[in-house]
């Protein structure tokens, strides 16, 4: 039988392009194997699929407004200041704006359900409604992570709980006090969890929503991780959780004539991109600017790319002077492209400008896409982040070799010059090996984007041909809209599905724990009863016999 035309729906909803790529690129390579892909996504999102390179997306639906770009800005800089090391209320707080879209999110994808009855939806995990559709109708879903899923799939040499590691990424070097740390601080988050589940909860009643999604320590739908193993730290995987990253285009922008005039005339630059929401403050881009200054006067770097938006060029100081060594310039100069050695721009084709030779070094907020990026095409990173998995992030490069992390809480211009001399000297070799090392891991692992699609697919016809056949009432002779399975998920482990009893074999524990102390005990009665209540040490030959019986041969004979 022939695999016939499905439909799959992809979802993009908060979080920014950067979300939605991996997501797109997925529908991409289904779409190559004669699948329908239709899109739904926020309003004002649609431009992400207006050009030709998107022709393969058939249908666009709307789930309701996007962020407002007011709150949007308020929102990443609230993000950007907090920190779980010193409050998780913070650090819970900005997760409510997220949130607060699901009731949006949830009308409009039972309505785009209703009317576009796809086979399968690929989503990004930042869409939560999408699991409640799965919940109601059966649909079997993919969620795209960019790192391993918070609170799932624990590993005892991992401490702490899954995607919330600060300090270590295993517990193979790290300290006692670190390990502790890590497993204490789910305690510290309670006060910052309970009013966060409250929120949740009420938003849930609000829509007439009284059931919970079920919380389990595996996923009950396909969770595709946008990463590698390199990065992330190696454990033991369920079928339903895999690492399929980094998921790139095989195509990118490519560089305009400004950047190749540029790369033209500069051999050693650093390409500086803090992303599109990351906001540097003004003591943190002097010091930045400081230190650059410093390695050109090292000629340690001839030439900076700096991707800032207009916001961010905003926050710059215009009248103050970088020492460049030859010469001192102002940064109004710098950032209105005046000096030969610099060149701002508000947009930057990312991947174009990380496979040019020349850029020798990356200065990045350690988000997952620019990561991914980065390795894949062999640069050295100095990393910064700030929230959510980019912290990890910087200490996931650090732990791969291929470049050094800073604390966004404490950090200082002697800091940022010393590792980058560090990182461009390289004394040892040993940043080039690693970035060869990992640009060739990253490009083998690449390729799993195809064995996502498989993944999907897998789950898609497994679920098409395990339904029941339809339900018709006797009044109306409708069929049931209710889909129900005949069998289980293929790549669902049966413990899932089965109580904690019987899972962790607790009852044939029960069952030798029982038969372990039942002889034992009759061992102690024989010796008791059978042995002290003799006369000496004589022992008949009755109770002999009842005592090789019980008792091991060799304490038989010393008793005797």
């Amino acid at each position: 039988m022939e695999e016939s035309r499905e439909t799959i729906l992809l979802v993009c909803g908060t979080g920014g392009f950067t979300h939605a790529a991996p997501v797109l690129e997925l529908g991409r390579v289904l779409s190559q194997r004669g699948h329908r892909i239709e899109l739904a996504t926020h309003r004002g999102q649609e431009k992400w699929v207006a050009t030709e390179y998107y022709g393969f997306i058939s249908r666009v639906h709307t789930m309701g407004d996007a962020m407002d770009p007011e709150d949007e800005a308020a929102y990443y800089l609230d993000m950007q200041k907090c920190d779980p090391r010193k409050s998780y209320l913070d650090y819970f707080r900005p997760k409510f704006t997220v949130d607060a879209f699901w009731p949006s999110d949830y009308a409009h994808l039972k309505d785009i359900v209703a009317s576009s009855r796809p086979d399968m939806i690929v989503a990004d995990f930042f869409v939560d409604a999408v699991r409640d559709i799965h919940y109601l109708t059966g649909i079997p879903v993919a969620m795209v992570w960019p790192q391993m899923p918070y609170g799932m799939v624990g590993a005892r040499h991992i401490p702490g709980v899954p995607g919330f590691q600060i300090d270590a990424l295993s517990g193979e070097h790290a300290s006692v006090w670190t390990r502790l740390r890590a497993e204490l601080r789910p305690l510290r988050a309670i006060t910052a969890i309970v009013p966060y589940l409250r929120y949740v909860w009420g938003m849930r009643r609000a829509q007439g929503v009284n059931y919970l999604l079920p919380v389990t320590g595996k996923p009950d739908y396909l969770t595709l991780v946008n990463s590698f193993w390199g990065l992330e730290t190696p454990k033991d995987l369920p079928p339903l959780l895999n690492a399929v990253g980094p998921i790139l285009a095989d195509e990118y922008p490519p560089l305009d004539d400004s950047l190749e005039a540029f790369f033209a005339c500069h051999h050693r630059v650093v390409y500086v991109s803090f992303g599109t929401h990351i906001q540097l403050q003004p003591d943190h881009l002097d010091q930045f600017l400081a230190a650059f200054g410093e390695l050109f006067r090292e000629a340690l770097i001839d030439g900076v790319i700096w991707a800032a938006s207009e916001a961010q060029q905003n926050l710059f100081s215009p009248e103050h002077l970088v020492d460049l060594g030859t010469r001192s310039v102002p940064v109004r100069d710098l950032l209105e492209n005046r000096d030969r050695s610099w060149f701002f721009t508000p947009f930057a084709p990312q991947r174009a400008i990380l496979e040019r030779p020349e850029t020798i070094m990356f200065v990045t907020h350690g988000g997952g896409s620019s990561v991914n990026e980065a390795v894949f095409h062999g640069k050295r990173m100095l990393g910064l982040g700030f929230f959510f998995d980019q912290p990890l992030n910087c200490l996931r490069i650090q732990e791969a070799g291929v470049g050094l992390a800073l604390d966004k809480a404490d950090f200082t211009t002697g800091e940022v010059v010393d590792k980058c001399r560090r990182i461009l000297l390289d004394k040892d070799g040993s940043f080039a090996q690693d970035v060869q090392r990992m640009k060739h891991i990253a490009r083998a692992s690449s390729r799993k984007k195809y064995y996502a699609a498989d993944l999907i697919e897998e789950v898609m016809y497994d679920y098409k041909f395990s339904l029941h056949p339809p339900v018709r009432s006797r009044e109306d002779g409708q069929a049931d809209a209710v889909k129900r399975r005949r069998r289980p998920m293929h790549l669902q482990t049966a413990d899932v599905r089965m109580s904690l009893w019987r899972a962790r074999n607790w009852d044939l524990r029960a069952i030798g724990t029982f038969t372990v102390l039942s002889c034992v005990g009759l061992g102690c009665y024989a010796y008791i009863h059978l042995v002290k209540g003799g006369v000496g040490l004589r022992v008949g030959w009755g109770r002999a016999l009842l005592l090789k019986m019980i008792l091991p041969t060799p304490v038989v004979a010393y008793i005797r």
